[in-house]
């Protein structure tokens, strides 16, 4: 039955209440029905009965844009003459005053099919509209909206009562916001836009069935596994091997269908559905295409109509008979009643016809705008399938994730050292040029110098970004200039963090751009590297959507007062554009590039000479580099000339020195009390060796005496100030010694698990042909988390797959391998599964892991986030996690809801190491999820495994409410990192006491006060934490503590991952950096 609202509801947003339906009976005879109702099966009383209608036609203002919207709805149940009471498996919706804004409308048309094909359709009517209102992105990006709500409703689907093995339903709905047209379409109903040029109006398809006659989606299922044949193929009246079809419109009765390998099911003839759970295994899905059209007065109406209508009626037949009325429910029942007759003249029978007529009356064009050349680069993709080669995998998600994560292109300190000297040479070379100019008669040196200082700002100046034309050099900067690049960047997150001196240096880097009228700054989806000061002239903004005219929306000039900037995000790392920005009359700007920026905020962060000694101690082989880091900050520098006593043998040692300069004399006396027996040298110690080291663990009287030699440079720590930062250094040695243990533990109880499983792993053979795909756990641009069956042992695994072709494609060689060399390094632990075989071919890269994943955090947050006994759990599986990483020098930078496993068992695990990396000292490459990035992350100064611990607090957050703590509904980056910079943090009003203080230490802004951030050791501080006092650590540790009912309800309740086809192509070039793969 075709719905409007509920079964039995009055019309979804529709007010005022009142008749539901037309009375058909009372209707003109003579008018627009009577023409069609002579002949055929049904009596005109028969036909009347089967038909559904709006009350009239409906009338919605739309006060802001200042024009009407009319529209009507018609429904006719089909005629089958084996089946005369088969229900209307039509459904659709009206919803005017979407979401509560009277500029929003949503119309939708489900056609289902199946034996629950109605209660499919009816199930979509009302999901789509609810998870479209309810989708975090709608307000902003309504088609990334569309295409979650979708999916979530086909998952859904899949976990209600209603039997969508067989079943399920299309999906076409139109969303008018404002004078913008939102088309989402999955399977083969269809809108149209009518849209007149000159005397004509012509049909303008805003969706495409997807059916197997469109090439590329019968290429794509194909790849998913399905047989492309028509019913005579089937049954082997027509060669199964030869393409014997054409077009939709020659169609002879026979389309293509949809068939399982080795099966005669399911037989569709749409490669896109909600529901159809069957066939979900061969790569139909709920994802839509969506197209987004502007509105204008060349456009008279759109029509949404169920493939009732179109199976004998062009787009062009159904516009041109709708042209013919004025009123859109005398249109509706002229094309439903042509379609009838027409289904009649071909078949015994009449599908189920629905139509929606959206009329616009006082639509007028808008002021036109400025030319613009057409954006480079490919169009937006909003489906999950990240990866082109592995399409048809079905993704079963929560869509709480705003942002995709990123991953800069790695920066070394050595490159942004080199980047530094390099632009201090060019400003001293200015300077220099400065200087001779005011010299007497320094005229031509100075031109020359000026020369020499701008080589490197011509190689870079121009145009755009491309580096065309005359970009002026840097120097030193003026009163004004300083003025107004202060002014600029005051209120800008990455800038307030600055020094005084950091941010002179960083002005004297910014480089003086003049544009002219017509000049393009910035080009939309070009990768940008960047940022913008406005000191004269008007810059328009314009941003393209398809193939749709640019749109002005914002215009920057000097003239508000307040100084102008753009393109800040690109000071971070080179995503691109979301904009196009075009010069609308000659001026001037100032800009930085993100090197240039980098190099001032990254400064010192190489290690030092120091932590290179401070390595090689033996006592402190237990501290990470973040401490060793620390360590030497802490130490004072004192001098001691020729013949000083440093140390004296016997006295009581507290001090732990590094040479820096100079050298020192080691000497022994055998008898202290022997005044007159001579000291002999043992030892001489140069520049970059240690003495007295431990001092650090004991007050042990010193053995030896330590003389400079001359005059000597040290750097010296107490144990008193050690022990301040970091405890006693013994506790911190026997807690490596612990986890050691732990290790220990955990590979022998691993090591049984894997030899009693029943497949000796270490003679199995691994490869894409031995395996069958059972599940997706998670995917990215280039890789994949499976769930892979072993085809000869029935064994089950997860497995970490890598499409070599895209790895290629994208130029991510280095970072696919620094993932691999740290999975390589680590030894597994119930917290993060080791990797119990590796093999490559051509197409992939994959990781066997001793582990069995169920899904991820997010697809157990649904309906609700966990209560806290459950976030604790989890928040404490994590930490076992993260300790084990951060004692083996790792860290990690991939923690979310998206990419923490969990098992059948409860077991909780770290699987994503994407963004793992060596700790080898402050790291400065900008990745991971834009949400859990720790302020010294977004600032570029440099991070190490602290900004796990502030992750950590990000995910116990969105554990505990669904929501992460710095980003609202409709964020950019920007907005998000600006939150985060500033620490704009609030709780949730349910949020224990203790849950909020242990979130307060460990978001903390400064990396060294944040709780369990100041290496592995200093995670026991956040064990002992109020918040995890219920917890058992050793239990958890050896996999005896019982994970809570909150999470086994939600295992025992899930229903599994979506089935995953992996089919990835094959890579004919250079494979040499796999090599150690």
């Amino acid at each position: 039955m075709g719905c409007v609202s509920s079964k039995e509801g009055e019309l979804a947003g529709v007010p005022p209440a009142g008749k539901e339906f037309t009375d058909l009976n009372n209707y003109d005879a003579q008018g627009v029905l009577s023409v069609y109702l002579t002949g055929g099966p049904l009596t005109a009383k028969d036909y009347k009965e089967r038909l559904v209608s709006s009350e009239g036609t409906q009338t919605v203002f739309m006060p802001q844009s200042g024009y009407t919207i009319r529209y009507a709805f018609v429904s006719q149940r089909g005629y089958y003459p084996d089946a005369p009471n088969k229900a209307n498996q039509d459904s659709f919706c009206v919803h005017t005053y979407f979401g509560g804004d009277a500029e929003q409308c949503l119309f939708g048309v489900f056609d289902g099919h199946g034996e629950y094909g109605t209660q499919a359709s009816q199930f979509a009517k009302d999901k789509v509209p609810e998870n479209l209102m309810n989708n975090t992105h709608f307000a902003v990006s309504p088609e990334i909206a569309y295409h979650q709500a979708m999916v979530l409703s086909n998952n859904q689907l899949h976990r209600s009562d209603i039997d969508d093995s067989m079943s399920g339903t299309t999906a076409i709905a139109v969303l008018v916001r404002g004078r913008t047209a939102y088309v989402a379409n999955v399977g083969d109903s269809r809108a149209v836009l009518a849209e007149r040029h000159g005397d004509k109006v012509v049909a303008q398809d805003l969706s495409y069935d997807q059916t197997p006659f469109r090439r590329d989606e019968c290429e794509r299922v194909k790849r998913c596994g399905a047989r492309v044949l028509t019913l005579d193929q089937l049954e082997g009246i027509k060669d199964p091997n030869v393409e014997s079809w054409g077009t939709e419109e020659e169609d002879d009765g026979d389309p293509p269908r949809l068939w399982a390998p080795n099966a005669t099911y399911p037989g569709t003839a749409f490669t896109r559905s909600i529901g159809d759970n069957a066939a979900e295994r061969i790569g139909v899905f709920a994802e839509p295409e969506v197209v987004t059209k502007q509105l204008s007065a060349q456009h008279p109406f759109i029509v949404i109509a169920s493939d009732g209508v179109f199976e004998f009626l062009s787009s062009q037949s159904v516009v041109d008979m709708v042209t013919k009325f004025e009123d859109p429910q005398e249109a509706c029942l002229s094309v439903v009643a042509e379609s009838y007759r027409l289904w009649l003249q071909h078949e015994t029978r009449t599908d189920d016809i629905t139509m929606i007529v959206i009329q616009f009356q006082g639509l007028e064009d808008e002021a036109p705008q400025m030319a613009l050349p057409t954006p480079s680069g490919a169009a937006l993709d909003y489906s999950t399938r990240a990866v082109p080669s592995m399409a048809g995998m079905a993704l079963r998600r929560l869509p709480t994730t705003r942002l995709a994560a990123i991953e800069a292109p790695a920066v070394s300190v050595e490159e942004l050292q080199s980047e530094l000297r390099r632009l201090q040479q060019r400003k001293a070379a200015t300077a220099a040029a400065v200087a001779v100019a005011q010299s007497p008669g320094g005229a031509a040196a100075a031109a020359a110098a000026a020369a020499a200082a701008g080589t490197g700002a011509a190689a870079e100046g121009g145009a755009g970004e491309q580096g065309e034309g005359e970009g002026a050099g840097q120097g030193l900067r003026t009163p004004d200039e300083l003025r107004l690049l202060a002014g600029a960047t005051s209120g800008n997150f990455l800038f307030s963090s600055m020094t005084d001196g950091e941010r002179a240096d960083v002005f004297t880097l910014f480089e003086r751009y003049p544009v002219k009228a017509g000049d393009v700054v910035v080009r939309q989806a070009e990768p940008g590297d960047y940022f913008y000061v406005v000191e004269g002239g008007q810059y328009d903004v314009f941003v393209q959507a398809g193939l749709d005219p640019p749109l002005l929306v914002h215009t920057y000039s000097s003239a508000s007062g307040q100084p102008a900037s753009f393109g800040e995000l690109a000071l971070l790392y080179n995503k691109p554009r979301a904009a196009t920005v075009m010069a609308r009359t000659d001026g001037c700007l100032y800009r930085l590039h993100r090197s240039a920026f980098r190099s001032v905020v990254a400064a010192g962060g190489a290690p030092s000479a120091t932590v290179r000694t401070l390595r090689s101690v033996e006592v402190l082989q237990c501290l990470s580099m973040t401490q060793l880091t620390r360590l030497a900050e802490l130490m004072d520098e004192v001098v001691f000339e020729d013949g000083s006593y440093v140390i004296r043998q016997g006295e009581e040692g507290r001090d732990f020195f590094v040479i820096t300069a100079g050298e020192v004399s080691c000497t022994v006396k055998k008898n202290l009390a022997n005044q007159e027996e001579q000291a002999k040298e043992v030892l001489r110690l140069y520049a970059g060796q240690y003495f007295g080291e431990r001092a650090l663990l004991t007050s042990a009287k010193r053995a030896a005496n330590v003389v400079a030699s001359g005059r000597v440079t040290l750097l010296a720590i107490s144990r008193a100030r050690f022990e301040a930062v970091f405890g006693p250094l013994q506790d911190v040695i026997d807690a490596e010694a612990a986890w050691k243990e732990a290790v220990a533990m955990q590979r022998e109880v691993l090591s049984r698990k894997t030899m009693a499983s029943g497949l000796q792993v270490a003679q199995a053979q691994f490869s894409l042909e031995e395996l069958s795909a059972r599940g997706l756990l998670s995917s990215t641009d280039c890789s994949a988390l499976m769930l892979m069956e072993h085809k000869a042992s029935e064994e089950v695994y997860t497995v970490r797959v890598t499409s070599v072709a895209d790895v290629a494609s994208l130029g991510k060689q280095p970072v696919v391998m620094r993932s691999r060399d740290v999975t390589r390094s680590l030894e597994p632990s119930f917290f993060v599964p080791g990797v119990l075989k590796s093999f490559k071919d051509n197409r992939v890269l994959a990781e066997v892991l001793m582990t069995v994943g169920l899904c991820t955090l997010d697809c157990l947050m649904v309906p609700l986030p966990f209560d806290e006994a459950s976030a604790m759990y989890i928040a404490a599986s994590v930490v076992l996690g993260l300790e084990h990483l951060h004692w083996s020098g790792v860290i990690y930078r991939g923690l979310s809801v998206h990419s923490v496993v969990v098992t059948e068992g409860g077991q909780v695990q770290l699987v994503d190491f994407r963004f793992a990396r060596r700790n080898e000292g402050r790291a400065f490459t900008l990745c991971g999820n834009p949400e859990y990035l720790a302020p010294e992350v977004v600032e570029g100064r440099g991070h190490t495994e602290s900004a796990d611990l502030w992750a950590l607090g990000v995910l116990i957050y969105c554990l505990m409410s669904g929501e992460t703590p710095f980003a609202s509904s409709g964020d950019d980056e920007l907005r998000i990192y600006r939150r985060i910079v500033s620490r704009s943090l609030a709780f949730p009003p349910h949020f224990s006491p203790a849950a909020r203080d242990l979130l307060e230490r460990l978001l903390q802004h400064d990396p060294a006060n944040r709780l369990g951030g100041q290496g592995p050791a200093s995670l026991r501080a956040l064990k002992r934490h109020p918040w995890f006092a219920a917890m058992n650590w050793d239990a958890l540790l050896e996999h005896r503590y019982l994970p809570p009912p909150g999470i086994r309800e939600r295992i025992y309740n899930f229903e599994g991952v979506a089935y995953a086809h992996f089919d990835p192509r094959s890579y004919e070039g250079d494979m040499s950096w796999a090599n150690n793969f």
